[in-house]
């Protein structure tokens, strides 16, 4: 496995496990408040998504090579899960606020992501061309 690709294959696992944890984590939370919740569970959901996608394209990359569209969606969703979940899930449990103005801008390296890969899979070479 080449080092991008198993730098993504990791980074992709870890952050699916720690998702689980903090779903798990957030519906034993009885003093969160309704609004909280939800958009803590958005975040889960949202991080969790991308994890997945993350070893699509850990895979890809490991079918062929790490072309430049895999390369631009593994790095925006590797900064959609930093500055928008982690950035949610900092500010509702831990109430660190200062990164509050970067949420859509990972919303929008989200949005990069899957643009990225459906370009990426869209030239992607198989082995039956």
């Amino acid at each position: 496995m080449k080092i991008a690709s198993r730098t993504v294959f990791v980074f992709a696992c870890v952050t699916g496990a720690m998702s689980v944890l903090t779903a798990a984590y957030v519906a034993h939370q009885h003093a969160l408040s309704e609004d909280a919740v939800r958009s803590l569970q958005s975040s889960v959901q949202l991080q969790q998504i991308h994890a997945l996608g993350l070893v699509v394209v850990a895979w890809m990359a490991m079918q062929s090579r790490l072309t430049p569209g895999l390369a631009v969606a593994a790095v925006a969703w590797v900064l959609g899960i930093v500055l928008f979940s982690f950035n949610i899930q900092l500010r509702h449990l831990a109430d660190l606020d200062m990164l509050k103005q970067a949420v859509p801008y990972g919303g929008m390296a989200y949005v990069l992501g899957w643009l990225a890969l459906a370009l990426a899979g869209f030239r992607h070479q198989s082995a039956d061309n």
